[in-house]
């Protein structure tokens, strides 16, 4: 009796087995897979023979010593024809094609049965391996956001979203609510020109340090370090109790500075000057101005990892998009160009539109993100020469269901998911994949189309050379009302699409662009967490 088993190939695994099986038993061969145990898993006749299960076992014992994916023939006309498959590294089962008798089948039958089998075992690989990616990389991002995320709510009563010059203002203008001074200032420790300079972060009333010495506060900070080298937790200096303990250039009647302590240096001091309700500055004092820097200091270092975590999200990101456009030549960049388009299309709707720039931001990451579900294509797929068969080309209409499948996964990234799932949804709801049209299609997701539509039109591909920009925009007139929406298609015909085209071929900013073009995806990382 033949033994058969449960095994550790995957659901989808076994469909795909299945299904190819069905189409070799159609040609008149059997086909057999058995586990690593050798107990059959799928068994399908040709009905024309009944194969000699024996044989095929041991052939498949014989395979499993092979690489996998390595198919070997069996008899004396190679009438059997067995490989095995694997998971990672572990083989978890192997193929037996039995082509039965030499009278029964020609030669010829049996080299493109091998064919097939070849171009079978290439794309499993392929899927496998997609699914592999896509369940490591939900995992890394799912991953990411939650070290993100803690950052920011252990952060969220020091604002973590505003700037360090707005944060280090409101610490001085609260301080001076509760302290009468003449003025208060922070400095921080910054590296210009590869040199350390101190230089003033913030600031309320007027501090009297540099009355007649431009560098008087350089001076100030070496003296607080040697204070605190004393153990002292402040420099303290006047002349109530006795003369100054250190030459004060200007107005100095009495001074405090306490250090903004990082992690493992001393990242800058805060200073006051001129107590105005009392001769000095005392312990108390010191306390104070102490705690509201440890805050400062603490804010800075955070902002600072925050800034890195949002460096180290948006740059994965950009190596997954770039590994995705890296499947086909012809498509190398064009995720990041698709989100620049985007922000640059976004950014004209808003003129006239209700739009946020928290909105904007997050139709850059979906530009960016758009054919992130183009992983689970096989590459034989993507990179095709040729025209693509009816079966292939509906493949490829499953990446943006798929892509939103994958993001759909990590709650942040909710408002991103309709431009990623509907970027190739046509106004006239001949699109995919859900046939929209009109107003139902999602704002968003409207702008990404114009943006993947006009960079692919710019592009060179495997069946055309690249249009010119005036060629491409003669295109996008003509589809106004059919593919394109009317109303943001004209917003983006109406800007300076030259310009636009200057900036993505010179990687140039320009007044509108005073941030780094390449600084956009951490910028617009942080409006996920507003």
């Amino acid at each position: 009796m033949l033994k058969t088993t449960q095994n550790r190939l995957s659901s989808g695994q076994l469909k795909q087995l299945k299904n190819f099986g069905r189409e070799l038993a159609e040609l008149g061969v059997n086909f057999i897979v058995y586990d690593t145990e050798l107990n059959i898993l799928i068994n399908f006749n040709s009905e024309k023979f009944i194969s000699d299960y024996e044989i095929t076992s041991s052939c498949a014992e014989q395979v499993f010593e092979l690489e996998p994916g390595t198919i070997q023939s069996f008899g004396k006309s190679n009438l059997i024809l067995a490989c095995n498959i694997s998971a990672g590294d572990r083989k978890t089962a192997a193929i037996v094609v039995d082509c039965g008798m030499d009278s029964e089948v020609r030669q010829e039958t049996i080299a493109y049965v091998r064919q097939i089998l070849k171009m079978f075992l290439n794309i499993f690989k392929s899927e496998q391996k997609n699914s592999q990616q896509m369940e490591l990389i939900s995992n890394e991002l799912a991953q990411t956001y939650e070290e993100l995320m803690l950052l920011y709510k252990m952060s969220t009563n020091m604002k973590v979203s505003q700037t360090d010059s707005n944060y280090l203002q409101m610490a001085c203008d609260n301080l001076t609510e509760l302290v009468n001074v003449e003025g208060i200032a922070i400095f921080l420790e910054k590296k210009i020109n590869n040199s350390k300079k101190l230089v003033l972060a913030a600031g309320a009333g007027l501090i009297a340090i540099d009355q007649k010495n431009g560098n008087m506060h350089e001076v100030l900070f070496e003296r607080l370090h040697s204070e605190l080298e004393t153990g002292a937790d402040a420099l303290l200096d006047s002349e109530v109790d006795a003369p100054f303990k250190y030459e004060w250039f200007g107005r100095v009647r009495n001074i405090i500075a306490v250090p903004l302590n990082g992690k493992d240096k001393i990242i800058g001091m805060m200073v006051a000057t001129n107590r105005l309700d009392k001769a000095d500055f005392d312990s108390i004092d010191v306390k104070l101005f102490s705690s509201v820097a440890t805050e400062c200091a603490v804010f800075i270092e955070n902002q600072s990892l925050f800034k890195e975590l949002k460096e180290l999200f948006i740059g994965a990101l950009k190596a997954l998009t770039s590994s995705i456009d890296a499947k086909d030549q012809y498509t190398r960049g064009h995720s990041e160009r698709v989100a620049f388009i985007s922000k640059w299309i976004a950014e004209r709707y808003a003129q006239t539109n209700k739009m946020s720039s928290e909105d904007i931001q997050k139709i850059y990451l979906a530009g960016l993100l758009h054919d992130i579900g183009k992983i689970g294509i096989p590459e034989t797929v993507l990179g095709k020469q040729g025209k693509l068969t009816d079966e292939e080309y509906d493949l490829i209409k499953t990446h943006p269901s798929i892509g939103a499948g994958i993001l759909s996964e990590i709650s942040q990234m909710t408002d991103i998911v309709p431009a990623v799932l509907y970027h190739h949804e046509r106004y006239d709801g001949k699109g995919y994949p859900k046939g929209l049209s009109g107003d139902l299609i999602p704002v968003s997701g409207k702008i990404v189309m114009i943006a993947d539509t006009f960079d692919a039109m710019t592009s060179k591909r495997t069946y055309r050379e690249a249009l010119s920009v005036e060629e491409a925009i003669s295109e996008i007139q003509r589809g106004l009302g059919e593919q394109f929406d009317p109303e943001i298609g004209s917003i983006f015909l109406n800007s300076d699409i030259n310009k636009l085209w200057d900036i993505m071929q010179n990687g140039r900013s320009d007044e509108l662009y005073s941030d780094n073009f390449n600084d956009y995806g951490t910028v617009a990382v942080g409006a996920l967490l507003r």
